[in-house]
């Protein structure tokens, strides 16, 4: 007697991501955002008068995960008043441990290090996000 497998297709879960342009006063050319989140921080970013300007995947960063080389282009680079310059990345909390954050971190801050900047590395998660978005419907609101 042979044993019959049955074929069964895994539906591969669809992410529905945010996606568009958004045309910025402070940013030099139109944003193209991958997500929500990131087109929330662009529209903080705006309204921020403490922000002179930033850029949105404007650097790219050298990375070796699993043996392989990549490259990583952070979210934004956002110059202050104060002459501050923070490269930004935004994600999830649940994903900052993962080994490739941990990579591209690591490696963002060995850049920073190597081009003497002065600049700052910081990871945005959900919750920052989410209260850059709780004032910008106050703001709206009002």
């Amino acid at each position: 007697m042979s044993s019959i497998k049955k074929s069964v297709k895994r539906r591969k879960r669809k992410r529905h991501y945010k996606t568009g342009i958004h045309h910025s006063p402070k940013c030099s050319v139109p944003i193209r955002y991958r997500s929500g989140w990131e087109l929330i921080v662009a529209k903080t970013l705006d309204s921020n008068p403490d922000v002179i300007s930033y850029e949105y995947e404007s650097i790219q960063i050298p990375y070796v995960t699993a043996g392989k080389h990549h490259d990583y282009y952070p979210d934004f680079i956002i110059t202050y008043k104060s002459g501050k310059r923070v490269i930004v990345e935004v994600k999830r909390q649940d994903k900052v441990a993962n080994r490739v954050v941990v990579a591209k971190a690591a490696a963002a801050r060995r850049w920073i290090t190597e081009q003497n900047n002065g600049w700052t590395y910081e990871i945005w998660t959900d919750a920052v996000v989410e209260a850059f978005k709780k004032i910008l419907d106050i703001k709206n609101n009002t």
